[in-house]
């Protein structure tokens, strides 16, 4: 009976020096392969400045990682005219103003949702650029010419919705394209004496080219192409079957 429990035991114990060595292991994960896709946006936001209605013209371009966000980098740019007079005590302002706006951004885009026919994002960008302005102000007889250059560093938030064109009589080419629309909010960190008034509300409206996909479609027709030869060569040829 005796050699009965010690065998037992040192069983149990053999058993239990196996399965605690098991659990001392780190557990194996599957490491998921990265993948990179370009991509690239047309950016194009409507704002107002000074109540006046602007375009703010821009592309981006980066990489889509693993089918879940995007990270890159962006160029905008800006020019706005202004124009008018100011009814002084004596005498009446007459001035002109252009201003120009331009910036470079980096960008991390992580989507929300993304279907056959529409995807959502977020977007978070900062950058850094100039803002420029030279005014002609007449008073009278007198002009006053000046030219002005400051640092310009604006940061931002928004929400981007991508609409895709589905597949129609076969036209393929049809779902590389779409539909782009934003609103987001936009903030300038480090304020310039030039008061450009950059803060606020913004929307785009714009088409869409799914760089990513074209990349994807490209990249199966390869490897379907590599599998049929591959296929093909397999083959008993007749000449081998005689």
């Amino acid at each position: 009976m005796n050699r009965i429990i010690i065998a037992v035991f040192i069983v149990g114990l053999l058993v239990a020096n196996r399965t605690l060595a098991q659990d001392s292991l780190p557990p194996i994960h599957k490491q998921k392969k990265l993948t990179l896709k370009p991509a690239g946006d047309f950016d194009q936001r409507f704002s107002f400045l000074e109540h006046q209605p602007v375009n703010i013209w821009g592309y981006r371009v980066g990489l889509m990682v693993n089918d879940k966000y995007k990270v890159g980098i962006g160029g905008y740019f800006l020019e706005q005219n202004l124009e008018g007079e100011r009814k002084l005590r004596r005498n009446t302002l007459h001035y002109e103003q252009n201003r120009r706006l331009y910036f470079g951004t980096i960008y991390y885009e992580p989507f929300l949702l993304r279907k056959r026919l529409y995807e959502l994002s977020m977007v978070f960008e900062a950058g850094y650029g100039k803002v420029s302005l030279d005014s002609i102000k007449r008073i009278g007889n007198n002009e006053t010419t000046t030219n002005e250059k400051q640092d310009f560093v604006p940061a931002g938030m928004g929400l981007s919705v991508n609409f895709k064109i589905p597949e129609i009589k076969h036209l393929h080419f049809l779902t590389y394209i779409g539909l782009n629309c934003m609103i987001g909010l936009r903030k300038t960190v480090f304020e310039t004496d030039l008061k450009y008034n950059y803060d606020g509300w913004y929307w785009s409206i714009g088409s869409a080219i799914f760089i990513d996909k074209i990349f994807t479609d490209l990249k199966n027709s390869k490897k379907r192409k590599a599998e049929a030869k591959a296929a093909a060569l397999k083959q008993p040829t007749p000449q081998t079957l005689l």
